[in-house]
């Protein structure tokens, strides 16, 4: 891609689909917002925070910063990928960041998990357990 190199993957969380539908089961009453990604078919996007061309935000750290919020918790799919790089640039956008293990899964591709781990090491993410979580 013009932005750099880019992995092919099947198509998934399509917007309006099902596939991008939250679970039955998730309890929302206190959500505040949900931010949306990957509106642009021509560039992929890995970050809740910036999209894969790196130009483009999500408004996400705006958003916490104008809440006073100094620390991001992350979790989801896929932890060598979109954890990866959302932990990275919440890190990045000033933020403490946590990754926790077992609330992610990964998807491991020719060592990607490892590379993902270290780089978020790097860029000071912390990797935590849920049981080290307050409350």
């Amino acid at each position: 891609m013009p932005y750099g190199p880019q992995v092919l993957w099947p198509d998934h969380c399509v917007w309006n689909s099902e596939g991008a539908e939250f679970h039955e089961d998730l309890d929302l009453p206190q959500v505040q917002t949900i931010l949306r990604k990957g509106y642009h078919k021509e560039v992929d996007s890995y970050s809740g925070f910036v999209e894969a061309d790196g130009k483009t935000t999500t408004g996400l750290a705006g958003y916490l910063k104008e809440r006073g919020i100094g620390r991001a918790v992350v979790v989801g799919l896929a932890t060598d990928f979109c954890v990866s790089a959302t932990a990275q640039d919440a890190a990045k956008a000033g933020l403490q960041t946590f990754v926790v293990e077992e609330a992610c899964r990964a998807i491991d591709l020719n060592g990607s998990l490892a590379k993902a781990w270290a780089d978020m090491s790097a860029a000071g993410v912390k990797r935590i357990k849920a049981s080290d979580l307050p409350g």
